[in-house]
């Protein structure tokens, strides 16, 4: 009788399950990551304001005041932008210090953009004593020794020709590279940052240490089994670097490049730095001065970093994506 009754009827649809408007609650890994997150950030904020804040607004009230110390006391008289616009069209020191700058710190950081991830590639591979390696090369960010900070601020190039009064190798003693090549290109400028940045080889080398480490935790941390398959279908190990290595390390890319960054610019052997430090402290004493060239400094570095991570974001592979 029942079939009978059910003869010509569809059968019923099963119900859909209605999607929730709200999306699910992370799990308990991902909420206790998100709340390691979140108490980083509030100490930071706290340090900020507790450290930070207040020589940060005292220096912009400084920038645009003529600062006068007597008997303890500091007056500022507001002057408007007087102080910026001495720094750009009185001060003859400022701005040829400020494009040396920038101009040394741009072939900085891609010298050790370029070194670093080079030496972490050759690091993250298996051989004998790769860990004492490791070690040698991230020693200069632990200790700091006065032997290798001489060594550091020599003149590479000229310690090879003997050009400045040193001895020298003996056999490139009577050679002065920079010479020839300055003579052989007709005084370029391009040939004079090269081998300034020759000079700076040990400096490089000595500022490399923590992008190679943060290089080869990228590189460990990519598959193998991508390289398996790479292989498998026929790819070189130049064509799996492009493929594979440099978009899966793009980040970690974006990352160094904001760090050297700051350490380039931040670094005490920066002359601008010293001159900004002298025009304060030095037999100058103008605080308000000083400051509006820090405030300019610090706004070269600023519009550095947008343009460059700015550039750089939109090239960055996310695996997750």
């Amino acid at each position: 009788m029942d079939k009978k009754k059910n003869k010509g009827k569809l059968p019923k649809t099963p119900k859909i399950p209605k999607i929730p408007k709200k999306p699910p609650k992370p799990g308990g890994l991902l909420r206790r990551k998100a709340n390691a997150g979140r108490v980083i950030t509030y100490f930071w904020v706290l340090g900020f304001l507790i450290f930070v804040a207040t020589p940060l607004i005292q220096s912009l009230r400084y920038a645009f005041s003529n600062v006068q110390i007597s008997f303890g006391n500091v007056n500022l008289i507001p002057i408007g932008f007087d102080n910026f616009i001495k720094a750009f069209t009185i001060d003859a020191e400022f701005v040829p210090l400020l494009i040396d700058s920038v101009t040394i710190i741009i072939v900085d950081i891609v010298l050790i953009t370029f070194f670093s991830l080079f030496v972490a590639v050759m690091l993250n591979r298996k051989f004998r004593g790769r860990a004492l390696l490791r070690a040698v090369f991230f020693l200069p960010v632990i200790i700091t020794s006065g032997a290798l900070v001489f060594v550091m601020q020599s003149d590479v190039s000229a310690q090879f020709a003997g050009s400045s009064g040193q001895q020298g190798m003996p056999m490139l003693q009577t050679v002065d590279f920079k010479e020839m090549l300055l003579t052989l290109t007709n005084n370029n400028r391009a040939v004079l940052v090269l081998t300034d940045a020759i000079d700076r080889v040990y400096q490089i080398i000595w500022k490399s240490g923590v992008q190679i480490l943060l290089f080869i935790a990228g590189l460990q941390a990519i598959s193998p089994a991508l390289y398996e398959s790479a292989e498998v279908e026929g790819s070189t190990g130049w064509e799996s670097f492009w493929k594979i290595t440099l978009p899966m390390i793009s980040p970690i890319i974006v990352m160094n490049l904001v760090y050297t960054i700051i350490d380039s610019f931040t670094d005490y052997n920066n002359e601008l730095l010293r001159y900004i430090q002298s025009t304060a402290f030095g037999s100058m004493l103008d605080f308000g001065y000083s400051a509006a060239l820090a405030w300019v400094f610090f706004a070269v570095i600023s519009i550095f970093l947008l343009l460059s991570v700015g550039l750089l974001t939109r090239k960055v592979f996310y695996l997750n994506d």
